[in-house]
């Protein structure tokens, strides 16, 4: 089977030498997409035998990702591997990840990274379950690490998963796809190294989660707007319905008007109206969308 190891990599250059020969023992060809490194990536990269692609500018892990899809697909390529470029993950595990899809049992396999959670730093445990919460709202997600980039993909998955999302909410969306898609998915378990003597993020975790869960939020309200938005629409018309009644009959008993109730009326109608709208042109697009595929 032809497999290949997809990296995407922003300003790794320190690390993305040894994580592609290594690679290069488990794999028929490593691709990187440089997504817009300032440092010595793409160079380090190339002369350690990956086929590269490049960003002018940097798009974003899942921007990235897209490219390097795109590319697995024009190759034709039976298996692909995603594993990070900071060298946190070790390609000699790998096969590990082959092997339920080798054996036709699986379309997607994630290297869960909660084996020893020990290792993992606190801020990043607690940064991980509450994406996983909030994931696991877009969609009836049965995994314990829905954050992992180090996965294995069947070619199937390759040309059925679809995403849009540019930044690292990639990887929740590519695996609320791959359940709407009705894909085999498993888990196991991968070594992680937190502590590589060299900086592993490039972004700081505060504004990097905070990305995470806008995407997270966008895909709950388009999988699920009845339920996210529609019933909030719901009861803030119901809220500001009983309070315009409850201006209008202070007003008519008193003939006093009060503005901060009026205000409240007033917000939680529009604001309903506007979720109950917003709830039902997605609901519509939604079911759209799903005849057409």
């Amino acid at each position: 089977m032809f497999t290949i190891a997809c990296i995407p990599a922003f300003n790794v250059s320190s690390q993305i030498r040894e994580v592609i020969k290594k690679s290069l023992n488990y794999v028929d060809q490593v691709i990187v997409c440089d997504d817009g490194s300032t440092d010595a990536t793409f160079v380090n990269a190339e002369s350690s035998g990956a086929i590269m692609l490049k960003h002018k500018k940097n798009l974003g892990k899942g921007a990235a990702l897209k490219t390097l899809f795109d590319k697995a697909k024009e190759i034709n390529a039976d298996i692909v591997i995603t594993i990070d470029g900071d060298g946190q993950f070790l390609p000699e595990e790998i096969p590990k990840l082959l092997e339920p899809i080798k054996s036709n049992k699986f379309d997607v396999v994630i290297g869960n990274r909660f084996l020893d959670k020990e290792q993992m730093p606190s801020y990043r445990k607690a940064g991980n379950k509450i994406l996983d919460k909030f994931t696991k709202l877009a969609a009836d997600l049965p995994f314990e690490d829905t954050q992992s980039g180090f996965r294995a993909y069947s070619s199937d998955a390759i040309k059925k998963i679809s995403f849009s999302t540019n930044g690292f909410g990639v990887d929740s969306e590519i695996l609320i796809d791959a359940v709407k898609k009705e894909l085999k998915i498993t888990e196991q378990y991968v070594t992680v190294i937190y502590d590589t003597g060299d900086k592993t993020s490039t972004k700081n975790p505060v504004s990097h989660s905070m990305g995470v869960i806008a995407s997270i939020i966008e895909l709950i309200a388009i999988n699920h707007p009845l339920k996210y938005l529609g019933i909030p629409g719901i009861i803030l018309l119901i809220i500001g319905i009983v309070y315009s009644v409850i201006v209008l009959t202070i007003f008519n008993d008193t003939r006093y008007f009060s503005i901060p109730s009026t205000l409240l009326a007033l917000g939680s109608l529009v604001i309903g109206l506007m979720l109950l709208l917003m709830s039902v042109v997605l609901y519509s697009i939604t079911n759209q969308s799903k005849r057409q595929i």
